[in-house]
């Protein structure tokens, strides 16, 4: 817990821990006056155990979650992960071929539960011939994004609050600013395709990236979702430049705007 929120927490319930029943015990062994106090800070002192578990649940979750990526348990979860990935990828880049528009988020520690309660409910394997179904143009979910929660599409047709950083260029549509809104109110991880274009975009942390092949986009996605800590400390790595010099532009003023743009921000609801 050392440099975390929680080592304060604890060093102050530790302090009461130690200090006040051997405080209430002195009295009560001095005056004859606080047994009944004594009895009820012994029940006290055995409720502590679950509040602390309770207060320090933060930390407690991310010492889960690094256990959880050692060797010894991370072999199954990572061959699922990859397995997820590439399904993932593949309809992407089918989709992208054919310029079909498509809106992809992960979910990773903030829960997307309420964007997926507002979605049609799907909870099922995540595939490329289901995803690719869903943004077909002749679907009627297609206009929406698809959530993924714990390996598993957990709904389609979700709406996402459009990022409202000023300074995003004219030319990125109502998909781009959804996916890039999301990431800015969230740490999730948002794969867009463009339905002009054909072009490939992954938004994370209110910054876009534009990968140039199909292994570049599974790299990104393995790499952001599979660490679940934010990272917010690295520069973004733009990744490919096979773009067109009207793409290039638009991701620039992306890029350029995206630090000015994280002050205070509202959450507005709008459709994908």
């Amino acid at each position: 817990m050392e440099g975390t929120r929680g080592e304060g927490i604890l060093k102050g319930i530790a302090l009461l821990i130690i200090t006040v029943p051997i405080l209430v015990n002195i009295l009560a062994e001095q005056f004859k006056v606080l047994d009944r106090l004594v009895v009820i800070m012994n029940f006290f002192g055995a409720a502590a155990i679950p509040a602390l578990v309770i207060i320090v649940q933060p930390e407690l979750r991310r010492a889960l979650v690094r256990l959880g990526q050692t060797r010894l348990f991370g072999m199954l979860f990572k061959r699922q992960t990859e397995g997820m990935v590439d399904e993932i990828v593949k309809a992407v880049f089918r989709m992208s071929r054919r310029k079909v528009g498509a809106l992809i988020a992960l979910e990773r520690e903030v829960g997307l539960q309420n964007y997926v309660e507002r979605g049609t409910r799907i909870d099922g394997l995540v595939s490329s011939q289901l995803l690719s179904s869903i943004f077909f143009p002749g679907s009627e979910l297609h206009d929406g994004a698809v959530v993924i929660q714990k390996e598993r599409m957990a709904a389609a047709g979700c709406l996402f609050p459009l990022s409202d950083n000023p300074n995003l260029s004219h030319m990125l549509g109502t998909r781009h600013r959804a996916g890039l809104g999301l990431s800015e109110e969230t740490d999730a991880i948002v794969v867009i395709v463009s339905e002009e274009t054909g072009a490939v975009s992954f938004a994370h942390n209110g910054v876009l990236e534009r990968p140039m092949n199909a292994q570049e986009l599974k790299e990104l996605l393995l790499k952001y979702y599979a660490q679940l800590e934010a990272l917010e400390a690295e520069e973004p790595v733009a990744v490919g430049e096979r773009t067109t010099e009207r793409e290039g532009a638009a991701l620039e003023r992306v890029r350029d705007g995206t630090d000015r743009a994280r002050g205070d921000r509202t959450k507005p609801s709008a459709g994908v």
